[in-house]
C-alpha cells in the first residue's frame, strides 16, 4: 500500500472586491486589482447575484465564490 500526496489548494481573497480566486492567479478578474490575499475569514457562494439580498448588502453585482472579510 503506497499512500499518495495530495497537494492542497490554497485560494487566496482580492482586497478589493473579496473575490476567491485559486493562487495561480496574479489579478483578479473581476474588478482588475492585483491585491490578493491568503488571509481571508467567511465563504459566501453567490448563486443569483441580482435577486440576493445578501450580493446587495455586500455590493457583489456577479455570481460566484466571494469571503465575507479579508484582511
Amino acid at each position: 500500500m503506497t499512500l499518495r500526496r495530495v497537494q492542497k489548494k490554497f485560494l487566496q481573497a482580492c482586497r478589493t472586491c473579496h473575490k476567491v480566486l485559486e493562487t495561480d492567479k496574479t489579478v483578479c478578474p473581476e474588478c482588475q486589482g492585483n491585491a490578493l490575499t491568503t488571509e481571508w475569514f467567511g465563504y459566501l457562494v453567490i448563486i443569483d447575484s441580482h435577486n440576493s439580498d445578501v450580493a446587495k448588502k455586500m455590493n457583489i453585482k456577479y455570481n460566484g465564490r466571494y469571503a465575507l472579510k479579508v484582511r
